[in-house]
């Protein structure tokens, strides 16, 4: 997109469907995520400043077609057929919807389409709004993690977030001059500790919410390359090794990728509910193949019930995990902090005595080193 006006880059734009004519014509599957649509349908109906949010949504309504109709004159021109895929966070947090859209998805590919995803703005409310809850997350937050979900559940082999500087940094290259590229990351432990700071002016993700989506794409066994969209052939020159940071996370350092179920409940892009846990529960799930119980919870925010996909957070606000609620929100506010015996009688019959079962939890850590 062009810096302050949210309107796509021509140039820029023609590069990356060249590229991806190209990778198509050698036998490739490519599967784009976009945004665009609101900043489209601000310039259309002439709105400048500051707008709410069912102006945003207005917004995404108008700009959707035009940008779609962008897209397919300019795929036109290199023989390539797109097909429009909006989504919202409940198409991933439903198993049916997911399953559904996967099949949708694949069908599109084998009739050699180009699927291009974007959020659907206009009824996905949380998508455009400033702030959203700590206890219900309902929307994607930006394209960056939506690429990532969309990668990661497909099954891709890579993900290439293409942004508007040429990979990732040591530090903020706009604020320090001594900051110097990193070419490569091999392990979620360095990922995490790269600190990156600043948001892109028009969207919703900076070069934090790239990192984070290489860190979803990375526990899928998805390798991600943040690249510049600036350099001629963007895409190629970022496949071929020329540009960017690739992230691609060694599988051996961890206990195993995960498996399409567990995609689906610990990448959903929404959950029903928070549950906080001390210290010392968290540092038993991190060990792993423990299950989560009520001794160690501290905290519930949200209403769930029994198989709805809630987020586990520490103490200090550090998301740990996600998994399936075996107790309801009320349930659990009774017993938290106490042991399993104490416990168990306040339970309902269709209740386990573990908030989430070691089979329905994924842990958003690598496993540790064993001596």
């Amino acid at each position: 997109m062009e810096q302050g006006t949210g309107m796509p880059a021509l140039e820029r734009l023609a590069a990356i469907v060249n590229d991806i004519a190209k990778l198509k014509a050698k036998g490739h599957e490519v599967i784009v995520v976009s945004s665009g649509a609101v900043g489209m349908g601000r310039q259309a109906l002439n709105l400048t400043g500051s707008i709410d949010l069912p102006r945003k949504q207005a917004c995404a309504a108008v700009g959707q077609s035009r940008l779609m109709a962008l897209y397919d004159h300019l795929c036109k021109t290199v023989g390539l057929t797109i097909a429009q895929v909006l989504v919202t966070s409940q198409d991933f947090t439903n198993r049916g919807a997911y399953l559904n859209l996967k099949n949708s998805c694949e069908q599109l590919l084998q009739l050699g389409t180009l699927p291009i995803f974007n959020e659907n703005d206009v009824v996905s409310v949380a998508g455009i709004r400033d702030t959203d809850s700590k206890a219900e997350q309902r929307s994607f937050d930006d394209n960056d993690k939506l690429s990532a979900l969309v990668a990661g559940k497909l099954s891709a082999h890579t993900l290439v977030i293409l942004t508007n500087v040429d990979g990732v940094f040591t530090d903020n290259p706009d604020t320090n001059p001594s900051a110097s590229p990193i070419s490569r990351i091999e392990t979620l432990q360095h990922l995490s500790s790269i600190a990156c700071s600043g948001t892109s002016t028009m969207g919703r993700g900076g070069m934090h919410s790239k990192l984070e989506a290489a860190k979803i794409a990375a526990l899928c066994g998805v390798t991600t390359i943040i690249a510049s969209a600036v350099r001629p052939g963007p895409i190629t020159s970022a496949l071929g090794g020329a540009a960017g940071t690739t992230i691609a996370i060694d599988t051996a350092t961890r206990t195993s990728t995960l498996s399409g179920r567990e995609r689906w409940f610990g990448l959903s892009s929404g959950f029903c509910g928070v549950v906080t846990i001390d210290l010392k529960a968290r540092d038993s799930l991190e060990q792993g193949n423990h299950s989560l119980l009520p001794v160690g919870v501290t905290a519930v925010d949200g209403d769930f019930i029994v198989g709805d996909v809630i987020s586990i957070i520490d103490t200090n606000g550090h998301e740990v995990g996600r998994g399936l609620a075996s107790q309801s929100s009320a349930s659990l506010k009774k017993i938290a902090g106490m042991r399993t015996q104490q416990a168990k009688p306040l339970l309902s019959p269709d209740e386990k005595e573990e908030v989430i079962h070691r089979d329905n939890l994924v842990i958003f850590s690598e496993a540790p080193d064993v001596a």
